[in-house]
């Protein structure tokens, strides 16, 4: 697959930051995020710390490793079996979070705007525009981010402008009257350990044009992305109120539906519904390609194309029986343990203990890179 594939060092950028803003853009789990008050931002803004620790491990091997995708410099690591399984773990990891994603999706699109639909209908097309983007490969999910990232970002600070009439900044008073330090940290470590799409990141690596901007990716992936985490947070928590915000299934969405500028500019939220379902199938197509890319490589082919709609029929045969059996956002601290779980294991555990080894095996690691 590496063959000539190139993705530039701005495109992986706005991937990450698009992946990143995406669950924001759905229902914004950083406003029940404790301290779960006026003082979020402050919360979401010291997270960047530690995102940074908890990403250390698997930044630094993607350093050391530039020719390798995180799946094959762990099975260089660990060796051919322990590799296989990492490999085999990332893998299902991906695969895990776009099931998750499509079927939040799927129950957003149904319960706000397709009611009458059933959910086998939605979910294929969503999907099959999934896989289509999947097979044009890597260098065309950095075209899409090229396009509609940037119209994404403008979108939401013109919507942001746009309903300024409704903002009431006295809810975000008194600055930390109301949080202790332990709210805010634990907080800000929930936040830092959901930063999977560092996954995604250490899967392009090889694929970069240039491969020394890695650490410059990541941290502005990660300020710009906060940035905006920030501004929909504060957005929503002045025109909603704190505490209904907290309660509001769709915040941002329940923020763009209030906007109406002098009886002229109303009904906006439609373009932001279209901004929503694109930046969602981008993202569930990023995970479902990377999943296909992480189990191929794990198995040594050299084509991830016959997974993808293997992979992509088991999408969605388990958003189904998920839809069925009970809504996904009823369920949503269950689900965030999971998340978080399955997260913390994959973005630092895992690459904590890899690090560990590298350091005992670099000479012998050292030779074999060379020899590839």
């Amino acid at each position: 697959m590496r063959d000539n594939i190139r993705i530039t060092s701005y495109q992986t950028i706005l991937l990450i930051i698009a992946f990143r803003i995406v669950l924001a853009f759905s229902y914004l789990p950083a406003i029940n995020t404790p301290p779960g008050n006026q003082d979020n931002w402050i919360m979401i803004i010291l997270s960047m710390f530690y995102t940074i620790i908890l990403c250390f491990p698997i930044l630094f091997l993607s350093n050391k490793f530039k020719d390798f995708t995180l799946v094959e410099y762990m099975d260089l690591i660990f060796g051919k079996v322990f590799g296989k399984i990492i490999g085999l773990f990332y893998s299902l990891i991906f695969l895990l979070f776009a099931i998750i994603f499509i079927s939040t999706m799927v129950e957003i699109l149904d319960s706000t705007m397709f009611p009458e639909t059933p959910t086998w209908v939605t979910s294929p097309l969503m999907i099959i525009t999934c896989i289509y983007v999947s097979y044009k490969g890597l260098e065309a999910i950095g075209r899409g981010a090229e396009i509609f990232v940037p119209l994404t970002l403008i979108i939401i600070i013109v919507l942001s402008i746009l309903g300024a009439n409704i903002l009431d900044f006295s809810v975000l008073l008194p600055i930390l009257s109301d949080s202790t330090f332990k709210d805010i940290n634990s907080g800000s470590i929930d936040i830092g350990m959901k930063f999977l799409d560092i996954l995604i990141l250490a899967m392009i690596v090889p694929y970069l044009d240039k491969r020394e901007d890695l650490n410059k990716i990541f941290i502005k992936s990660l300020i710009y992305s906060i940035l905006i985490i920030v501004l929909m947070v504060v957005v929503v928590q002045a025109a909603l109120g704190i505490e209904q915000a907290k309660y509001a299934n769709f915040p941002f969405f329940t923020f763009a539906r209030l906007i109406n500028v002098f009886d002229i500019v109303h009904r906006i939220e439609s373009i932001y519904v279209i901004i929503w379902i694109v930046n969602n199938i981008g993202k569930i197509t990023g995970y479902l390609f990377f999943s296909t890319v992480a189990l191929s490589q794990t198995f040594k082919k050299r084509d991830n194309k016959a997974y993808i709609i293997p992979m992509a029929i088991i999408m969605f045969v388990i958003s189904i029986i998920i839809k069925e059996k009970r809504s996904i956002l009823a369920v949503k601290e269950p689900l965030d343990k999971i998340s978080l779980f399955a997260s913390l294991i994959s973005i630092f555990i895992i690459p904590m203990i890899a690090l560990i080894v590298y350091f005992f095996r670099r000479n012998t690691l050292k030779d074999k890179t060379s020899a590839k």
